[in-house]
């Protein structure tokens, strides 16, 4: 591998970690929100689910974007509305000041992981990009454990205000850095010059909605899809409550309850480049096996936390369902860049990112509101095992031949 791509990797890498340090700063702090303003576990709910409205929306415009104007573009345009959002965030005051503030960061955290899919595929081979995929993405690992220490030190001692002033300033010069780095290649599609203003807009419409009935209208993108929006049920409902959970289930302090709530995406920095590893070397290339090998490890260790109380047992199986998330993840674009025609990546991820969050929409808020309602996270576990086996069946229902699409 030349240096060049060693250095692509390395700016992805970075400056997506930045994107996760402005998108999770939120978890560690909600204990402190939902005191210093009485707000409700189900409306702290809504103030995530509807990040998510906004994040999943975006995907589609941001990912046929990356393919029309460019990666960097997108990502550094998003990149500026989740900082200034994030300012915004700590002015908030009620629960519509912090719904419309997370909403317009949701726009912006959207325009970072389609491009970044982008990107990788533009630059990196069919054999490489399980590896290199596994590699960039070990950034949400990191900086999904830097978000929990930070927001919960600096929230702990200064007010959770602050942590939103902090992970906001420090993403500008970062984005800077990055959209100096990367340079944009030239792009698949370009418009004659000739072309009027309202032709442009016509023509960018009109390849828009071509460009979705290709990514979404095939059963096998339907049923990867469903596959994904599972996983991310799983994944942000953890990601979101786990805290949470632990700091009002085990009487810790929150800290302590970002530290061992940051286990889960910490197991990443292993299980991420070794999912990639597994299916590119071991299944040469085919990702259905290892996706599969995921989920029943997720089934069978979330139904195990909806029975077990002790702690000593649980975090065991909160670091192993943590593991296997990060393990097949980015399997799941992976195997989307072995379906789509070149140069469609970012439509391709884009429609992946939409059906995939979705499913992250439903869980912050149902899971809030099943916690309200029961009292407890007992049945919060129980209904991720029955998501897990919604994502077994939808991926058993994908044939995989291994081969790039044309």
């Amino acid at each position: 591998m030349t240096r060049e791509k060693f250095k692509i990797i390395f700016y992805c890498w970075f400056v997506y970690g930045f994107f996760y340090l402005n998108r999770l700063n939120l978890s560690p702090v909600i204990p402190l929100i939902m005191k210093d303003l009485d707000i409700s576990h189900a409306r702290i709910g809504l103030i995530g689910s509807l990040f998510y409205v906004f994040y999943t929306l975006v995907q589609l415009p941001a990912g046929f974007l990356s393919d029309r104007f460019g990666a960097g573009k997108v990502i550094f345009a998003g990149g500026l509305i989740s900082a200034f959002s994030n300012i915004v965030f700590s002015f908030s005051s009620g629960i519509w000041h912090l719904v419309s503030s997370q909403s317009l960061n949701g726009l912006g955290q959207g325009c970072g992981f389609s491009p970044i899919i982008k990107i990788i595929d533009q630059h990196f081979s069919f054999g490489q990009r399980g590896r290199v995929l596994g590699l960039v993405m070990t950034s949400t690992a990191v900086f999904n454990v830097a978000a929990f220490f930070l927001a919960g030190y600096i929230g702990q001692t200064y007010g959770w205000r602050q942590v939103f002033w902090v992970t906001g300033l420090v993403f500008i010069p970062v984005l800077i850095v990055f959209k100096l780095a990367i340079k944009n290649p030239s792009v698949h599609t370009s418009l004659p010059v000739e072309e009027t203003y309202s032709n442009c807009r016509q023509s960018i419409g009109n390849d828009f909605f071509t460009q979705i009935r290709k990514q979404v209208v095939s059963k096998k993108k339907c049923f990867l899809g469903i596959g994904f929006f599972c996983l991310c049920y799983i994944t942000y409902s953890n990601l979101i409550w786990l805290p949470a959970f632990l700091f009002e289930s085990y009487d810790m302090s929150l800290v302590q309850a970002g530290f061992f709530a940051a286990l889960y995406p910490l197991s990443g920095i292993i299980s991420r480049p070794l999912g990639g590893y597994i299916s590119d070397v071991l299944f040469k290339g085919k990702r259905k096996q290892t996706i599969l090998i995921g989920f029943f490890v997720i089934l069978i260790s979330t139904f195990m936390l909806s029975l077990v109380e002790n702690f000593n047992i649980n975090i065991y199986f909160i670091i192993l369902i943590g593991f296997f998330d990060n393990l097949i993840g980015l399997l799941f674009f992976a195997w989307m860049l072995d379906l789509v025609p070149d140069g469609s990546s970012g439509s391709g991820a884009g429609a992946l990112q939409f059906f995939g969050h979705i499913g992250t929409v439903l869980s912050i808020y149902f899971s809030g509101l099943a916690v309200d309602f029961f009292h407890s996270y007992r049945p919060f576990f129980m209904i991720l095992s029955a998501i897990a086996v919604l994502g077994i069946i939808s991926v058993c229902l994908i044939s995989e031949s291994g081969k790039k699409s044309l």
